[in-house]
């Protein structure tokens, strides 16, 4: 049975910023708003499922290892992005997707 994705999160990191930064940053945003709307609109699952999944990854995947292949696409000059896609069941895949820089 295919996994069906329902929310993904792109990260383009750059040789100034490593993929660990940009999640942190992106996390903490979405933190930040949700508690800022969490009081005028309610819960906000959508939102709760990218902080879980920003979080998961942060804490629970190898970061370093993430970090590391990134940036050497990035010195070979690929354009790369991080992706997480986010399943139905929460879920998490992350996969890095490189092209070469235009």
């Amino acid at each position: 049975m295919e996994m069906k994705f329902v929310k993904r999160i792109v990260l383009e990191p750059s040789l100034h910023k490593c993929v660990e930064t940009l999640a942190k940053q992106k996390y903490w945003g979405l933190v930040d708003e949700y508690v800022r709307r969490i009081r005028s609109e309610g819960i906000n699952r959508e939102m709760e499922m990218e902080i879980e999944a920003l979080r998961s990854f942060l804490e629970d995947m190898d970061v370093g290892e993430y970090r590391r292949k990134t940036e050497e696409l990035l010195e070979r000059g690929e354009k790369v992005f991080l992706v997480l896609e986010i399943s139905e069941d929460g879920s998490i895949n992350v996969r890095v997707d490189h092209k070469k820089a235009d």
